[in-house]
């Protein structure tokens, strides 16, 4: 289906994919450099301006992205306007992940550090899995593979839930304050990043209407047709 509605205008709609792949690259970058530095990196004016210019570069491409689907819109003969409508929507998504990845570089600067934390391993393992998903979903989204978008969205439909139970297990700790809000916060970003990634990969498994599906908790997930 997809293929269907990229056979017109094919230049304007493949410029605006590798805007969208290029977009989870650098959210990637962002991610990897933020977490770094959660993870025993520390602060720096080197890393907080890697940080910045990074993420400032996706909000741009994302106004281009949205000037581009404009364009095509307007002049071309025959618009692929389901497409245009789902890549309009999805932009926000792949945006997103550079500025939940900004912000835990905030709980850097805050003064979270995860460096020596007698469960460490396991916390740089969801961060790992995270930075996977993101250059997976880059991968995937690059060669517009439906299959491996649904089987990507399956697998990151599981992490919502790991990162919901540390989020509980954080609220209920008897740790020190700061502590348990850095590791609530940590695992919130998790998530919301996991989420605008597979919100991102609906575009290519999902009909329009249902785009933003994994924004909604799971038992208020509208159910497919």
């Amino acid at each position: 289906m997809l293929e269907f509605f990229r056979s017109t205008g094919h230049t304007a709609i493949e410029s605006v994919e590798e805007m969208l792949v290029g977009m989870l690259r650098d959210g990637y970058e962002v991610y990897s450099t933020a977490s770094d530095a959660l993870f025993g990196g520390g602060k720096s004016k080197e890393t907080k301006q890697e940080v910045r210019s990074t993420d400032r570069g996706i909000n741009e491409a994302q106004r281009e992205v949205r000037r581009e689907l404009m364009m095509h819109a307007a002049v071309s003969e025959s618009v692929n306007l389901p497409l245009v409508l789902s890549y309009m929507s999805v932009v926000k998504d792949a945006e997103r992940i550079g500025d939940y990845a900004k912000n835990i570089y905030d709980l850097v600067k805050y003064g979270a550090n995860f460096e020596e934390v007698p469960d460490r391993e396991q916390l740089n393992g969801y961060r790992l899995a995270v930075g996977d998903l993101i250059n997976q979903a880059a991968d995937v989204f690059e060669v517009r593979d439906e299959h491996r978008a649904a089987e990507l969205v399956n697998k990151a439909d599981g992490f919502l839930d790991e990162h919901d139970a540390e989020v509980k297990i954080a609220f209920n700790s008897e740790g020190p304050v700061g502590d348990a809000v850095a590791r609530a916060l940590y695992f919130r970003f998790l998530k919301r990043i996991t989420a605008h990634i597979m919100n991102l990969l609906t575009a290519l498994v999902m009909p329009v209407d249902q785009l933003d599906y994994y924004d909604e908790t799971k038992e208020d997930r509208r159910t497919t047709s």
